[in-house]
């Protein structure tokens, strides 16, 4: 007995050393993460998470909703959550690399059916947006295809841009939305309100610029909503993009390390002590645009464009007074545009020089608290701050420089907010929440005038006002198919004293397991910027008493499911918007009356405000989306959406005129192939790619009569065009882009390598000027060539 003892002792403990020796020959990760209720967002205990990869890895949540499994081989891998009551959820293709833990959060929804009423599917990811009220034009923002996607260069305003009717200027990332203005989309970070986040903020497009500060190495999956938003989202008129930010690893520290043409990235996370809940994640990038700029790597002539950022989160759980959150996200900035020597001058344009200063942050401290009796109460205190300082230099042929403009913004925001969430049950869930905003402003700005002379006032301001909101959303489930979601939003301008009652409902109805349809209605404004109210002119503030813009909205949406992998929507719309600022001009010395321009906020382009303007305007769009979509598998995707849309819009004259982005179409052709390649085939090579076929940049152009000369005698050398003559009529040709990527991802036992090659191209139409040896009316078009080519361990 004592030997078959020894012998089977013998056996198993060769048999371990054998198993020992194929898992160190085999490249493995942990994958780890949370599960909850989406509705209520509280922990879920029991849950049965499985990873499918041909044998079964298996485990269960515990009391605190948390999961572990160890020992996953590197590659792409299901993931499936099950609970009894509950609709399972299915996260395909997650990539499990050897250098990083994938950390993954379950949403589950439970399921009001009957036993036997309906076939339950499982909820395939990506399929519904992270914000359980978002039922229509709502969509999750996944950080996986933000890195995986061409073109997206892991910026988040540039992947948007790949969504259906979504539009970008292609040398900027700003978004616009269902032909509306990039200045209508609401940014937010955590659930707080921040001011534009991109680098270069609207040097070149108002609501736009050249990389967010953010990127999908602190970024979790978020929301990205262009239809009829839900209550919670209040000053947002063409959309949102919620992002948030992930937590650090609170078990184990990983750190990452990126060099590439478009600069150093350093990332680090982990426990902030040994034995604690908590966890830090800091993220550091710094440019290297300039030596980008030597190797000819981008085409920027005489630009500089040096940037940093930094962004953190410290999560700090404790055992009974909830989860409390630091996060901060900064970024400086700094644009120089020489003036080119003379013999290289081609156009008008070429004959000035420019240059600015950035910087933006935005720090909030947040706490989460669940309630024993159930619900959650999350409240925020942030702070966000913008500073910008600039300035533009016009030149003659003997280089004698004329200052054109000079200024300087700045705005501190705090932020006091409080949502509370309680699912009274499977059919029932109620949102409430408050928020204030407390608006500090400094800002002026001096500009050429227009008929000569020094620079003069364009707008100056000193103060505060607030912005305060108070919303309720109701979600109801009627049956098993059917639910609704009802709610308002009540807000105050406190600088105009201006009070706003908005509506929202949608409702979604399950044709079948693998179909729904959806439709939404929601009254939605947005106010303007600072500069906008104070405007100077005759030492008076025309624009302090401007109301807010504001917009009917209805979207409808039908979701198809073909097959597993394959999604189909359809998705029309309509928006109406009313109480556009728009400029009526005094005519002769002001006691004839008024007339109108063709000016509208919905056009604005700039980064300044100049005008006296008056809500009188109106603007319309419609149009549909379609989005199909092959996710993720067998290393095989693709997508492609479309987009046929007008966008007009009424001047202070009542005339019709089309919208400055009223591109009538936009398509985007992208896929991609990955390989698991090397002989444990635990190493991945991808190639994807994407094509971009939009309609033409609109414009006005310059009208007959005004000459080469009349334009050299004005200060500013700009071209004088008639404010009464039809805007925007003509149109460029198809603008097309494309991009390509090349990765690949060496897995090492706790160390991955990765190899990145991206390509972007795109042509921007940026007006008409004239050519300085011919004296005729020119095109002037920018070309965003941007390859970058990194290297980045994770270990």
């Amino acid at each position: 007995m004592k030997r078959m003892f020894l012998g089977a002792a013998l056996m198993m403990l060769l048999g371990a050393t054998e198993m020992m020796a194929q898992v160190s020959q085999t490249a493995t990760q942990t994958i780890r993460g949370h599960v909850c209720d989406v509705a209520s967002g509280e922990p879920m205990i029991g849950v049965t998470i499985t990873v499918e990869n041909g044998s079964t890895l298996a485990t269960v949540s515990d009391t605190d909703g948390n999961f572990v499994i160890n020992n996953v081989p590197v590659g792409r891998h299901a993931v499936r959550a099950t609970f009894i009551g509950y609709e399972p959820v299915l996260l395909k293709e997650q990539l499990v690399s050897s250098g990083k833990e994938l950390v993954l959060t379950l949403r589950m929804c439970e399921n009001v059916a009957e036993l036997g009423e309906v076939v339950v599917k499982p909820r395939v990811n990506k399929q519904l947006p992270l914000n359980d009220m978002a039922q229509v034009g709502a969509r999750m923002f996944s950080v996986e295809e933000a890195s995986r996607y061409a073109g997206g260069m892991a910026d988040p305003a540039r992947t948007a841009s790949m969504f259906a009717g979504v539009a970008t200027g292609g040398a900027t990332n700003g978004i616009s939305i269902h032909g509306n203005s990039p200045q209508m989309l609401q940014w937010r970070i955590e659930g707080v309100e921040v001011p534009n986040p991109n680098h270069f903020a609207e040097i070149t497009e108002a609501g736009g610029g050249v990389f967010t500060s953010l990127n999908g190495t602190v970024l979790a999956n978020s929301d990205f909503l262009t239809g009829a938003m839900p209550a919670e989202y209040g000053n947002a008129l063409s959309g949102a993009f919620d992002m948030k930010m992930r937590v650090g690893n609170n078990t184990k520290y990983e750190h990452a390390i990126q060099v590439g043409t478009l600069g150093v990235d350093f990332a680090s996370e982990g426990p902030l002590a040994k034995g604690s809940k908590a966890s830090y994640l800091v993220n550091y990038r710094y440019s290297f645009l300039e030596i980008a700029k030597k190797l000819h790597a981008i085409n920027m002539e005489k630009e500089t464009l040096d940037y940093q950022d930094l962004s953190f989160k410290l999560n700090m759980p404790t055992r009974s007074a909830g989860t409390f959150a630091l996060w901060f996200t900064g970024l400086i900035d700094r644009y120089e545009n020489e003036v080119p020597d003379v013999s290289e001058w081609e156009t008008l344009w070429d004959m000035n020089d420019s240059w600015s200063r950035q910087k933006n942050c935005a720090v909030g401290l947040t706490h989460n608290y669940r309630f024993r009796t159930g619900g959650t109460l999350h409240s925020s205190v942030a702070f966000t701050g913008s500073y910008r300082k600039l300035g533009v230099n016009d030149y003659t042929t003997e280089m004698n420089m004329t200052p054109e403009m000079a200024g300087r913004n700045s705005q501190w925001n705090v932020i006091i907010s409080t949502q509370h969430q309680h699912k009274f049950s499977s059919r029932y869930t109620m949102q409430n929440g408050f928020e204030h905003q407390h608006l500090d402003f400094s800002t002026w700005m001096d500009y050429i005038h227009e008929t000569g002379g020094p620079l003069y006032r364009v707008y100056d301001s000193d103060g505060n006002t607030g912005l305060t909101r108070l919303y309720t959303n109701h979600k109801v489930a009627l049956s098993s198919r059917l639910s609704t979601v009802a709610g308002v939003n009540v807000m105050w301008f406190n600088l105009n004293d201006q009070w706003l009652v908005e509506p929202r409902v949608s409702m979604q109805y399950k044709i079948s397991p693998s179909s729904t349809f959806s439709v939404a209605y929601a009254m939605n404004s947005r106010k303007g910027t600072t500069d906008t109210y104070f405007v100077l002119m005759d030492g008076k503030n025309p624009n302090k008493n401007l109301g807010l813009t504001r917009s009917h909205h209805i979207s409808a949406s039908f979701a198809q499911r073909l097959g597993e992998n394959i999604m189909l929507k359809i998705e029309p719309y309509w928006q109406w918007l009313f109480d556009v600022p728009v400029e009526r001009l005094r005519v002769g010395d002001g006691t004839s009356g008024m007339m109108g321009s063709t000016y509208s906020i919905l056009n604005h382009r700039n980064f300044f405000q100049d005008r006296a303007l008056v809500n009188e305007g109106a603007g319309r769009n419609y149009g549909v989306d379609f989005t199909l979509e092959r996710y993720l598998k067998d290393g095989f995707y693709g997508m492609v959406t479309a987009t046929l849309f007008k966008a007009e819009y009424r001047d202070a004259q009542g005339q019709w005129h089309h919208s400055r982005h009223d591109r009538r179409y936009i398509t985007n052709i992208l896929g991609g192939k990955e390989w698991m390649i090397g002989k444990a085939k635990k190493n991945v090579f991808g190639i994807n790619g994407r094509l971009t076929m939009m309609g033409g940049d609109r414009y006005t152009p310059i009208p007959d009569g005004i000459t080469f000369e009349d334009v050299m005698k004005r200060p500013d050398k700009s071209v004088p065009i008639d404010e009464g003559m039809d805007p925007y009529t003509k149109q460029k040709g198809m603008n097309v882009g494309y991009a390509f990527s090349v990765k690949y991802t060496i897995n090492k036992q706790h160390t991955a390598h990765h190899i990145i090659l991206e390509y972007l191209q795109m042509k921007t139409f940026q007006g008409q000027t004239f050519d300085l040896k011919t004296h005729e009316i020119v095109d002037k078009f920018t070309s965003l060539t941007f390859p970058n080519i990194a290297y980045r361990v994770e270990f």
